[in-house]
């Protein structure tokens, strides 16, 4: 079945509005699911506010400067943020408001949840719980950031293919972007497990394609975006360690580079040099922040 499609990007080229379409179809889609946040108590004219996390760097996403920049577009100030070191802690724990869900878990606490947002229960994949009337619900607020950083990289272009290099929880919410954005777009996925490869492929209707058959498969058409969901790049050391995929043989002037990493890497920069239109993972985390503020505040904006 072909996907609905639904474009976020804003007619008169606005990032913020591209960035407030992206939270209002995720705050659409936590209504849908009959999810009601439990908003935070108010005390002493302000509000309580404690936000969780889960994850190995969660402890500094819970400090960063996209999180707090976001809550406080919204009026919302945390009064605390506690990092777990667990699911199970984090579950059994009713102290929080909205909890952080950062790498190797997305996968394995969506699988604890009852309730589940759309996005959720199609990638299988949780980046965000809200505390719900009903229990913790999980979100998946990427895939809607992703398809965000997707489309305003392209300028609105309607790319005739697109690459996914990786197989992990990630490319499946940059996945189920694509095919909102672009229902009819070619999706190629490449990884060097094969299995968690071809589940992908299944789950969204792409074609996989093994590391040493990307040179000719680029050959033959060159996908006008290439998306890296693998964590190579995201720090020093991931890059002292050999790269699956021979990029730079990927890389064509006048494409489309888009790092779920927030850090500057050498794949950025090749792709640069290569004369590739490149965005970051900055734009990403920046809608995903706006999405999780958003279900904290009382009147979201």
């Amino acid at each position: 079945m072909t996907e609905s499609q639904i474009s976020l990007l804003d007619s008169g080229g606005d990032g913020a509005a591209t960035i407030r379409n992206a939270v209002t179809q995720c705050l659409d889609e936590v209504i849908r699911a009959g999810v009601v946040p439990d908003r935070p108590a108010e005390t002493c004219g302000g509000s309580f506010t404690v936000i969780a996390g889960i994850g190995t760097t969660a402890p500094h996403a819970l400090r960063g400067a996209l999180l707090h920049d976001a809550l406080a577009a919204q009026g919302v100030e945390p009064a605390d943020t506690v990092p777990f070191p667990d699911a199970d802690a984090l579950l059994a724990d009713r102290s929080w408001n909205l909890a952080l869900v950062l790498s190797p878990w997305k996968q394995r606490v969506a699988a604890q949840l009852a309730t589940r947002t759309e996005s959720a229960l199609r990638t299988g994949v949780v980046d965000t719980i809200v505390r719900g009337a009903d229990g913790p619900a999980g979100i998946n607020t990427n895939t809607w950031a992703a398809q965000a950083a997707m489309e305003t990289v392209l300028g609105g272009r309607t790319p005739g293919a697109v690459l996914v290099l990786g197989a992990g929880g990630s490319s499946n919410s940059v996945a189920l972007g694509c095919r909102r954005a672009w229902p009819d777009t070619r999706l190629i996925g490449s990884a060097r497990n094969s299995e968690a490869l071809s589940a992908w492929a299944a789950r969204f209707g792409a074609e996989a394609v093994a590391p040493g058959e990307l040179k000719a498969l680029c050959a033959e058409e060159s996908p006008a975006l290439i998306v890296n969901t693998t964590t190579w790049g995201e720090t020093d050391a991931s890059e002292n360690e050999p790269f699956v995929f021979d990029f730079p043989e990927l890389a064509r002037p006048g494409n489309c580079y888009f790092d779920l990493n927030n850090r500057v890497s050498a794949l950025q920069t090749t792709a640069l040099r290569s004369g590739m239109n490149v965005v970051s993972g900055t734009f990403m985390q920046r809608v995903t922040n706006a999405c999780r503020a958003a279900l904290l505040s009382t009147e979201p904006r």
